[in-house]
C-alpha cells in the first residue's frame, strides 16, 4: 500500500504569497480601525454616563467589543506570521477562527446586557440631552464609516477573521445611525422612550450578527467540510480508474486553506500507474474545489 502526499508547487506558492500580501494589508487596516474605535469608545462612554443615554451606552459597549475584536484579529494574524512550532504542522492559522468565535461570544454578552438595561430604562425613563447625543453619535458614525470603508476596499473579507471584525464595524455603523435618528426624535418630541427602543434594536442587531458568526466559526472548529462531501464522492467516482471511495475527509484550516484525505479503491490494472492517478486527482481537487493539500491512499 502506497501513500502519496501531493502538492501543486506553483499553486501552493501563489496561495501563500496571496495570504502574505493580504495579511500585511489587513494588519495595517486593523491597527488604524482599532485606534479610531478605541478613541471613540472612550468619548462615547464619558458622554453616555453624563447624558444618561442607554442607546449611546449600548453603542459604547459595542465599540468595546469592536476594539476587542480588532486587536484580537490583529494578534491572530501576527501569530500566524511570526510563531513557529514543529508540532503545529499547520502553524497558528486556527487562531484566526478561534478569535472569530471569541468575538461572537463578546457580542452576545454585550447584547444580553444591553437588553437588560433596555427593559430597566423602559420602566425608569430619564432626561437625555438630545443635542449632545446627536453630536457624539455623528462623530461615532464617521469613525465607523472610515473603518468600514478601509476594510471594504482593502481588507480580505473572505477571511473569517477579517469578516468578523468588519461585521462588528458595520453593525456599530448602523447603531450610530439609529442613535442620530433617535436624538432628532427626542429633540423635537421629548419622546425619551425612543432611546430605550433603539438600545434594544441595537442589541438585537448585534445578536443576529453574533449568531451567524458563531455558526461559521464553530463549523470550522468542528472540522465540518467546506464543500459538499457527497458531490466530491460522486465526481471522484467518475474517474474510470477508481472502483470506490472508501473514506473522504475535507477540512478547512483557516480561510480558503483546505486539506483532503482520500482513501480510494482502484482497479488492479492501475496499480502501476497510481502516481499518475494521484496527480490527476490532486489537480482535479485543486481546480474544482480549491483544495491544494491532498493525501491520497490507495487500496486494491
Amino acid at each position: 500500500m502506497e501513500k502519496v502526499l501531493h502538492h501543486e508547487p506553483i499553486k501552493k506558492h501563489s496561495f501563500h504569497q496571496h495570504h502574505h500580501d493580504t495579511r500585511r494589508i489587513d494588519k495595517k487596516i486593523l491597527i488604524i480601525s482599532f485606534s479610531l474605535t478605541f478613541f471613540m469608545m472612550i468619548i462615547q462612554f464619558i458622554y453616555a454616563i453624563l447624558i444618561n443615554s442607554l442607546a449611546l451606552l449600548s453603542d459604547t459597549l459595542h465599540m468595546f467589543s469592536d476594539s476587542f475584536a480588532l486587536i484580537l484579529s490583529y494578534l491572530a494574524i501576527l501569530a500566524t506570521q511570526k510563531f513557529k512550532n514543529e508540532q503545529k504542522t499547520f502553524g497558528y492559522f486556527r487562531l484566526e477562527i478561534l478569535v472569530s468565535f471569541i468575538n461572537s461570544i463578546t457580542i452576545i454578552i454585550s447584547a444580553i446586557y444591553i437588553s437588560y438595561q433596555a427593559i430597566y430604562k423602559f420602566f425608569n425613563p430619564a432626561y437625555i440631552d438630545a443635542k449632545i447625543l446627536f453630536f457624539i453619535a455623528c462623530i461615532g458614525f464617521f469613525v465607523n464609516l472610515v473603518s468600514a470603508f478601509l476594510m471594504f476596499k482593502k481588507g480580505d473579507l473572505e477571511n473569517i477573521n477579517i469578516k468578523s471584525a468588519f461585521l462588528h464595524i458595520i453593525s456599530d455603523l448602523f447603531g450610530s445611525l439609529a442613535i442620530i435618528i433617535g436624538s432628532i426624535v427626542i429633540y423635537y418630541t421629548n419622546f425619551y422612550y425612543i432611546d430605550t427602543i433603539l438600545g434594544l434594536l441595537i442589541a438585537l442587531l448585534l445578536l443576529r450578527f453574533a449568531i451567524k458568526l458563531a455558526k461559521e466559526s464553530i463549523n470550522i472548529l468542528l472540522e465540518s467540510s467546506p464543500v459538499d462531501i457527497n458531490d466530491v464522492k460522486e465526481k471522484l467516482k467518475e474517474f474510470e480508474e477508481i472502483k470506490d471511495i472508501e473514506d473522504l475527509h475535507i477540512i478547512e484550516i483557516t480561510n480558503k486553506m483546505y486539506i483532503a484525505i482520500i482513501h480510494i479503491k482502484i482497479k488492479q490494472a492501475n496499480m502501476g500507474n497510481f502516481k499518475k492517478l494521484s496527480n490527476k486527482i490532486s489537480n482535479f481537487m485543486l481546480e474544482k474545489y480549491n483544495i491544494g493539500h491532498c493525501t491520497i491512499e490507495p487500496n486494491f
